[in-house]
């Protein structure tokens, strides 16, 4: 799996938006497209959905691993 995990959100801006439910499930599609229609909601991120089914295929530790780098950045992106 070599697709982007985490999504950004805040300020107006978002990287998903209501057609991505798939991707980012209900919280995290609603949440994206509030922001894109101008509601108040704090900056945040998502973790797709496919990112909590692939825990269960490799296991804590490498998903840590794995996430860790794009977390940090929407860690960064939020603070900002």
């Amino acid at each position: 799996m070599n697709e982007k995990r985490v999504y950004t959100f805040g300020n107006g801006k978002a990287e998903g938006n209501a057609q991505m439910r798939e991707v980012l499930g209900g919280k995290g599609a609603n949440l994206a497209e509030m922001n894109l229609i101008g509601v108040p909601v704090p900056p945040g991120f998502t973790i797709t959905t496919d990112t909590c089914n692939e825990y269960y295929e490799v296991g804590e530790e490498k998903i840590k691993e794995l996430l860790q780098d794009e977390v940090m950045a929407a860690v960064a992106h939020t603070e900002a």
